[in-house]
């Protein structure tokens, strides 16, 4: 789910609609791509009658995500749909209100609702729902996305879980949303696919709509192909990849393992220097976008007369010329929660005139609570901050305070400005957008930035200081580093830090991968020109 803390949107009116696929669908057969023969005939009965609206900017978007930023509400009046968009979420809203389309996502549970009308004040595009059953969200999301390919993709092998039922169900799942993607495109129509969970997607949807322009933007690392080769069905979701025209990763070194996976696996032909994948008969472009974040609205959010009182009380709560390290993440084994406590551990250790004079506050957010990989970290991280506490604490004075909660925006930029280093330490990260939240808070350019060197975001933020999050005496001694940086230096480092993060913002990256996708001069072109042969 896309929400700007981290990093993750009523109408009824519709036509039946039948379509035959152009292509020939890939299905799996063990470790074998096996083409389909059958054609197929997809009835879609929720899709609204075409011509209704016209593209305001020559093409209709069609974005395509696992979850919608939605939240359905249901008390005494009924259920009803809250949008909670944020992020990247506020970036897609944006987009689909210029250009008109879709936004095809699952709502996170059931709903008597299959499509909403965006935005409800002034409807521009409509968010379609993909209905997943329970035994979906068990066997798709719980299962081949959560404990197979998101360790995975993070270098994590041994604590993958890879299950035939479940891949079979990833592959339904996809196919489920290939079909309302083909249902819902007109003819002047630009796919966007988002993430891993719908990895295959873009080839089921070429098979059906060969005339689309499809992109895949890649949120999470991709792992050296040596790694990936441990995934069984590792041909079927290269390929299924492939079917995009244009697939995005966060930085060139991921994009380099994807194309090196692509020549090993698939034995496909790659133009390393121009970025191009020749697979299937059909070229491929793969570059690197990095994601940026809403920089205005952070600074904005800052500069705010109430977020700024609440960032003093947060202050004055620690006491007169108290330090206050800050660490933020959801609670997953990828962020480096145990090796970021041990690392302040350390620090204490090794610096006993910090006792009473410097806290942790550890920030937690609840994540994927039914996986047992995920109850397990959560019991380790409590002993551990239990641990600390009990052997630390001295005069009322507590070592770490500890937030095991949900925070929104608007509760967190306060603790961006009131502490003096952010601690950053995931174990392999996409890019990490906390990072990136923490510099557009600081309107004042002080504060000190220490970030794991295995996040995406270190490529981008070399002002930062950088840390082997394995090496618990490393972390300590950037902790002492970053409290005895002079001011002058803080602020040169800072400023470094805001002036690329407003370079490379959340706007940047969607216009930059659009443009690459279907070209400056095809952004251009009216509706009909598009579609003209």
């Amino acid at each position: 789910m896309y929400q700007i803390s981290n990093s993750y949107i009523s109408s009824n009116d519709s036509t039946e609609v039948a379509l035959r696929p152009r292509l020939p669908l890939l299905m799996s057969a063990g470790n074998k791509i096996v083409v389909s023969r059958q054609p197929r005939t997809v009835f879609h009965a929720g899709v609204r009658a075409r011509g209704q609206r016209s593209p305001r900017q020559g093409y209709k978007l069609v974005v395509m995500s696992n979850r919608a930023p939605i939240r359905i509400v249901r008390d005494l009046a009924g259920e009803r749909i809250e949008p909670t968009v944020g992020g990247v979420g506020s970036t897609f809203q944006r987009l689909l209100e210029e250009h008109g389309g879709t936004w095809i996502a699952w709502p996170g549970g059931h709903t008597m609702q299959k499509r909403v009308a965006m935005p409800p004040h002034a409807p521009s595009f409509d968010l379609v729902f993909a209905d997943l059953s329970e035994r979906d969200v068990s066997n798709f999301y719980y299962g081949m996305c959560n404990q197979g390919l998101w360790p995975l993709m993070h270098y994590m092998a041994p604590i993958c879980h890879f299950n035939r039922v479940q891949w079979n169900n990833y592959q339904r799942v996809n196919m489920h949303f290939a079909s309302l993607a083909a249902a819902e495109a007109s003819s002047s129509s630009v796919v966007w696919v988002q993430d891993f969970h719908l990895a295959i997607t873009p080839m089921m949807v070429r098979a059906r709509r060969p005339e689309l322009p499809i992109g895949l933007f890649w949120h999470v690392p991709f792992p050296p192909q040596e790694l990936f080769r441990v995934f069984p069905w590792r041909r079927e979701l290269l390929a299924g990849m492939l079917g995009s025209d244009l697939i995005g990763f966060h930085t060139p070194a991921y994009v380099t393992h994807f194309e090196r996976t692509c020549e090993r696996i698939l034995g496909a032909q790659v133009d390393f220097d121009r970025g191009e994948i020749h697979f299937g008969g059909r070229t491929v472009k793969v570059g690197a976008f990095p994601l940026g974040i809403a920089v205005s609205y952070f600074e904005e959010l800052a500069e705010n007369p109430r977020v700024r009182e609440r960032a003093a009380r947060l202050r004055r709560s620690f006491g007169e010329n108290h330090r206050i390290i800050l660490g933020v993440d959801r609670l997953d084994y990828t962020k480096g929660l145990l090796q970021r406590i041990l690392g302040f551990e350390r620090f204490l250790e090794r610096n006993p005139s910090a006792h009473r004079n410097v806290s942790l506050v550890l920030i937690a957010v609840p994540s994927r609570t039914r996986i047992r990989d995920y109850s397990e970290l959560k019991r380790q991280v409590d002993e551990q901050v239990g641990r600390i506490i009990g052997r630390f604490s001295s005069e009322g004075w507590v070592p770490i305070r500890y937030l095991y909660t949900q925070f929104e925006t608007e509760e967190l930029v306060p603790y961006y400005q009131a502490s003096d280093v952010a601690l950053l330490t995931p174990l392999r990260d996409g890019m990490n957008l906390v990072a990136k939240e923490y510099v557009a808070s600081r309107p004042d350019n002080d504060g000190v930035l220490i970030l794991s060197e295995f996040a995406g975001a270190a490529e981008e933020m070399t002002d930062a200081l950088l840390v082997n999050p394995y090496d618990v005496d490393q972390i300590a001694a950037r902790i002492e580093e970053a409290l005895e940086m002079p001011a002058q230096q803080q602020v040169a480092r800072m400023s470094a830090l805001r002036t690329k993060l407003r370079a490379h913002d959340l706007e940047s990256w969607s216009t930059t991968f659009l443009e690459s996708l279907i070209g400056r001069r095809a952004l251009e072109q009216p509706a009909a020109e598009l579609t003209a042969d």
